[in-house]
């Protein structure tokens, strides 16, 4: 069997192992059917044949026995054409969903997603700042409870639960070190969840889990080097290189939101002060548009001090002066840390996410036309920022991503899944990796 090595993300195998057996190509060919079939959509064996580059009968065999189980089942017929019409496959959304949990400032929100990527059914909780750990999982459960309830399904048919929180968080322990915004410190969260819910938790940075998203089902597709960045209530970063996820030494890499752009600036909760985040995340902006607003206090404006940031790039757009003041500024700083994140990283291109990015585009527009002005005796800083896809930069979905992705690994190690029963091929075991 035909070994074909993958550049996509959670795919870069290298060079086989030297011993390697005809099982664990399977394992690889396996793998890699399925990230297409995820990635790509709905495909015929014909479709997949073409892009894996295996034979059409290699691609039959190792697509049967999950055919079988319904994993795969078909979604209707390719167009017409000369000759009998293919059928399309896809993922069974009944056979294997996964729960994403996305966890920020004051908010919860659950939803279940199948193997595609597909938002099936979601709710949400609201809780006040600085709400304890165990109480906002609480909520989550209950959230995922009703949505079950709600779609006449098992807790068995999910194969596993993935949380995303922003934070320095070690994904391979499920520990949140510190979750600033939320007042968490050295919180085992994947424990706690998985007390409440007797399914295997993966706890993930969110910056990192809409890095997985997107390069699965969003523009971060078949790019090897890129940095998603997601801004909010803090600013965290997902970043790929070499189409692997990095994480560091303590499985916290890549915390951009406190690199340091200015020591005489706020304290940061992270204990520093000046960190990117104190001048760049949504509370800082608001902070500078309540205090220009002081500053122009008697001039008409469209703004109030409690305007939100849709109201900000509505009111920039109207060459509302206070705004202009608060979008530059906030801009400057934000170009002053991107600057920062492309010497470190050399990314093709920026992910933008997050609420920041949704709700005031003006930001980044104008961030751009800063970071694009920029050329020093070494580079010139054209890299393109891009704002996020809709679908995969969605905090749920990216919450999911890394569950499906280590799904499908184990589902690709089952040695005849034609003996596994419809709806429970494979569980997560253990921690899952990236």
């Amino acid at each position: 069997m035909k070994e074909i090595t993958s550049h996509r993300i959670g795919l870069e195998f290298g060079s086989p192992p030297a011993k390697s057996g005809k099982q664990d190509l399977r394992r690889r060919n396996t793998l890699l059917l399925l990230h297409l079939i995820q990635s790509r959509g709905p495909s015929s064996q014909a479709e997949l044949a073409r892009r894996s580059a295996l034979s059409p009968a290699a691609v039959c065999g190792i697509l049967q026995p999950l055919i079988k189980t319904r994993i795969l089942i078909e979604e209707g017929k390719s167009a017409a054409g000369p000759g009998r019409r293919a059928s399309i496959l896809a993922f069974n959304p009944r056979a294997a969903i996964t729960a994403g949990v996305c966890i920020d400032l004051e908010e919860c929100e659950v939803a279940l997603v199948d193997l595609s990527g597909r938002v099936l059914d979601k709710a949400a909780a609201h809780f006040p700042r600085y709400t304890e750990p165990d109480e906002v999982v609480d909520l989550a459960v209950e959230c995922l409870t009703r949505i079950e309830k709600r779609n006449s399904l098992d807790r068995s048919a999910i194969v596993g639960v993935g949380v995303a929180i922003p934070g320095l968080i070690d994904s391979r322990t499920g520990l949140v070190h510190v979750a600033a915004n939320l007042g968490w410190r050295n919180v085992q969260l994947r424990a706690l969840f998985e007390q409440r819910l007797g399914v295997p938790v993966r706890v993930e940075h969110l910056g990192r889990a809409r890095a997985q998203a997107e390069a699965i089902w969003g523009k971060g597709k078949n790019h090897r080097n890129f940095v998603c960045l997601e801004i909010g209530s803090g600013i965290g970063a997902g970043v790929v290189t070499h189409g692997r996820i990095l994480r560091g030494a303590g499985g916290s890499g890549a915390e951009v939101g406190h690199m340091p752009i200015d020591s005489a600036g706020p304290d940061c909760a992270c204990g520093l002060s000046g960190c990117w985040e104190v001048f760049s995340a949504g509370p800082a902006i608001r902070k500078r548009m309540a205090r220009k607003l002081e500053e122009w206090a008697g001039s008409p404006s469209l703004l109030n001090p409690m305007s939100a940031l849709s109201d900000l790039n509505a009111a920039y757009e109207s060459n509302d002066p206070v705004a202009i003041e608060v979008v530059e500024e906030s801009a400057r700083y934000l170009a002053r840390g991107l600057v920062g994140v492309i010497w470190n990283f050399d990314p093709s291109f920026v992910l933008l996410t997050g609420p920041v990015v949704n709700d005031c585009p003006s930001l980044i527009k104008a961030a751009q036309r800063i970071v694009s002005a920029l050329t020093g005796k070494a580079r010139s800083f054209e890299i393109p920022l891009i704002i996020g896809a809709e679908h995969a930069g969605t905090g749920v979905v990216a919450a999911s991503a890394g569950v499906s992705l280590r799904y499908l690994e184990e589902l690709a190690s089952v040695k005849d899944a034609a003996r596994a029963p419809f709806g429970s091929t494979v569980r997560l075991s253990g921690a899952p990796h990236s």
